[in-house]
């Protein structure tokens, strides 16, 4: 939700009478079926795009990952609706993010392209572009696009530890330890960064510097999604 949110404030009309971003954020966090029925309120009532953003945040939140990514896509695709190119990229990118997520990898890259024509340099992009290589096991795909924007952004922590899984899957667990150690220079407590160090440190036979970053991750962040794993791994060291 977090893109939706940043262009609900940049997009919002100065005097929004049934809903405004801020609204719409708390409503989602206090009941999302109620807030996408108050959100397709404000649309009928002309709240434009705020409005449709707000819907498609809520819809995320509700769970219909399908449906809110449709309504992103068509929303920033709309050459009727008053958006900047930077926020149809915005839109764009958070929709191929949604298709991703609800197992549509080819409308992912779909409204990825369409995204990059807007805004070529968008960091999300060539995270996304790697996720989906990713989830189609193309390993060397993955590597590609995240190389493309290590570099321009050598610093991007993020980027450089789905690298390391990329590395770490397609059999290098060295290289991967490598970069994911480098990535937790960069960013400490990175939750992907230390478990992907912890994975590659397992497959090179170190399972005691496994151990610890899995204790790490877990005791730091044990709500992330990786925490699950990271405890089912330390199990199996065990």
């Amino acid at each position: 939700m977090r893109w939706f949110i940043a262009a609900l404030l940049a997009a919002a009309p100065a005097s929004a009478e049934i809903a405004t971003p801020e609204a719409c954020a708390a409503a989602i966090a206090a009941d999302p079926a109620a807030a996408r029925e108050d959100a397709a309120v404000w649309t009928r009532n002309g709240g434009g795009v705020p409005a449709r953003l707000c819907e498609a945040a809520a819809l995320e939140a509700m769970g219909a990952t399908a449906t809110a990514a449709r309504l992103l896509t068509a929303l920033a695709t709309n050459p009727n609706r008053a958006m900047s190119p930077g926020l149809r990229a915005v839109t764009l990118v958070d929709g191929a993010r949604l298709w991703l997520e609800a197992g549509a990898p080819d409308l992912a890259t779909a409204a990825l392209d369409q995204a990059a024509r807007l805004a070529p340099d968008e960091r999300e992009i060539a995270i996304l572009r790697a996720s989906i290589a990713a989830a189609d096991g193309d390993w060397p795909a993955a590597i590609a696009a995240l190389d493309a924007r290590l570099a321009t952004a050598p610093d991007d922590a993020a980027a450089r530890a789905l690298r390391a899984a990329a590395l770490r899957r397609s059999g290098d667990p060295a290289a991967a330890m490598a970069e994911a150690d480098r990535a937790l220079a960069e960013a400490p407590g990175l939750p992907e960064a230390l478990f992907e160090a912890a994975a590659a440190r397992a497959e090179l036979g170190d399972e005691a510097g496994a151990e610890a970053l899995w204790l790490e991750l877990i005791a730091a962040h044990p709500d992330h999604s990786l925490a699950t794993p990271a405890r089912r791994n330390l199990q199996a060291l065990r």
